[in-house]
């Protein structure tokens, strides 16, 4: 017991050691983050389904796990995201997302989320990152747009990588599920957790 204690304490102190002083420089000009995101998180989704004649219904769901787990709606995938800070603190960027499966029933998809960003920083470790654009999912010939925000915080106890801590909203305005039924979706996350290095 004691030596797991002394090994995760050894662990913690060389995790947050040797912080430079000028933490801002982690969102300075030129920069780029490269992140995975949605790995890991609490997710809600409210999906509206509109078919043809009588017959609209809703459908809703709350799912918690790793990013492979089965999520309820495809904004709720784990992606890898590109963010350029093109002036001090103002990113521009997106993230990605592919979808494959084999078996019954089998299927494929993308998600691709262009967006701003505008990068605040906190203290030597936080930093308030909030983040907008549009999403676009296609699966199965299945589609949905999106405007997507997120408010992220990110712990950086190195100046080269981060953890991402971001209650994130999708609110679906129009899609197609196929045979003429028209949806819509909102979503959320609290929070969506992921990991950034910085290069």
């Amino acid at each position: 017991m004691t030596r797991t204690m002394l090994a995760a304490g050894l662990f913690v102190a060389a995790l947050f050691s040797s912080r430079p002083s000028q933490a801002q420089d982690f969102y300075k000009s030129g920069e780029v983050s490269i992140a995975i995101e949605r790995a890991l998180g609490v997710h809600y989704v409210h999906a509206s389904y509109d078919p043809p004649g009588p017959g609209d219904f809703d459908v809703n769901g709350t799912t918690f796990g790793f990013g492979w787990y089965g999520a309820l709606t495809p904004l709720h995938w784990a992606r890898g995201a590109v963010d350029v800070f093109v002036i001090d603190q103002l990113s521009v960027g997106g993230s990605i997302a592919f979808f494959a499966q084999t078996g019954d029933p089998d299927g494929d998809g993308i998600l691709f989320s262009p967006r701003v960003g505008y990068a605040i920083p906190l203290s030597d470790l936080f930093t308030f990152w909030p983040r907008g654009g549009i999403t676009y999912v296609n699966v199965n010939d299945n589609n949905l747009f999106a405007l997507s925000g997120e408010a992220a915080f990110v712990l950086t106890p190195q100046p080269s990588w981060g953890i991402i801590l971001a209650p994130t909203i999708d609110l679906g305005f129009t899609g197609e599920a196929g045979n003429d039924v028209d949806y819509s979706e909102f979503s959320i996350g609290i929070p969506a957790i992921g990991l950034l290095g910085n290069f």
